[in-house]
């Protein structure tokens, strides 16, 4: 029996986006021409706000995906060009475009809705733009790429292991209420691949770092990431979406595959700096 044919048409589509996603995402890790890599992530940012717009600010705001994909870029450009303070400064001035749409765009009125959709695009910056943003603040740090690449090779090891583990073992629900799906077992099974992960990537990492912080830092990030998983999950389950998009060859969308890094990047950043500090 041949690979294909052992593998579920779900494990194939796994796969075959990952393929897809590796170029880019490498292209943003290892390259240092910052216009490419403020275009790369740019656009991967872009299309999670589309998503996000599509399903929680509604079709038809189409001058507010905008306003709020200019935040977006606002606070990438930031971050890369001006580190923490322009990222800061990103993040008002995608607030600052939401605010302007909301007075001189929606008519005055005393309808919640409209304060449901000034939260929603809060939210969108929050959990979008500001966690993504933190690619260029670790870049900037010491051996950046090296823990850009940490980041994501832990995460996406992480979520393999769970997808496995829990698809195997199945067992008890993590969390039924938000992710039916989950398993305590897939959980296990991706801090087990997370610890494996970290403790060969030691010797990749700056040697300043202990091997038993990379290790702690990487059990974290396993645990952290499934945690970004289920705060998506809560997400769509509170809007009745199964998926995000349709994008992704019948795998969801984008934001469904950074649900974890979303999460994990501006816990790495956090981590390396203080760990850094004089």
């Amino acid at each position: 029996m041949s690979l294909a044919e052992r593998l579920t048409k779900g494990e194939l589509s796994r796969w075959l986006v990952a393929l897809i996603l590796i170029p880019p995402v490498l292209l943003a890790v290892f390259m240092a021409n910052n216009l490419v890599i403020l275009g790369v992530v740019g656009v991967l940012g872009a299309i999670c706000w589309w998503e996000f717009a599509l399903n929680l600010l509604g079709k038809e705001r189409v001058g507010l995906l905008l306003l709020a994909v200019m935040g977006w870029l606002a606070a990438a450009a930031g971050a890369l060009f001006y580190g923490p303070a322009g990222q800061g400064l990103g993040l008002f001035l995608g607030l600052a475009f939401g605010a302007f749409y909301f007075i001189r765009v929606l008519p005055p009125t005393e309808d919640r809705a409209v304060v449901n959709l000034i939260s929603r695009y809060a939210l969108g910056h929050l959990y979008l733009s500001f966690p993504l943003s933190f690619v260029f603040l670790i870049k900037q740090e010491y051996f950046g790429n090296r823990w850009l690449f940490f980041t994501i090779l832990i995460t996406a090891l992480a979520d393999t292991g769970a997808f496995y583990v829990g698809s195997r073992l199945k067992g008890p629900k993590l969390c039924v209420k938000v992710s039916p799906n989950k398993t305590i077992s897939g959980l296990i099974g991706g801090c087990l691949a997370a610890l494996i992960a970290g403790a060969l990537s030691f010797s990749y990492l700056p040697p300043e770092f202990s091997k038993t912080s990379v290790i702690i830092l990487s059990l974290f990030l396993g645990v952290w990431g499934a945690a970004g998983d289920l705060f998506e999950s809560a997400l769509k389950r509170a809007m009745g979406l199964k998926d995000t998009s349709s994008l992704l060859l019948g795998h969801g969308g984008l934001w469904d595959r950074l649900d974890s890094i979303l999460f994990n990047l501006p816990a790495v950043y956090f981590f390396v700096s203080f760990q850094m500090a004089p």
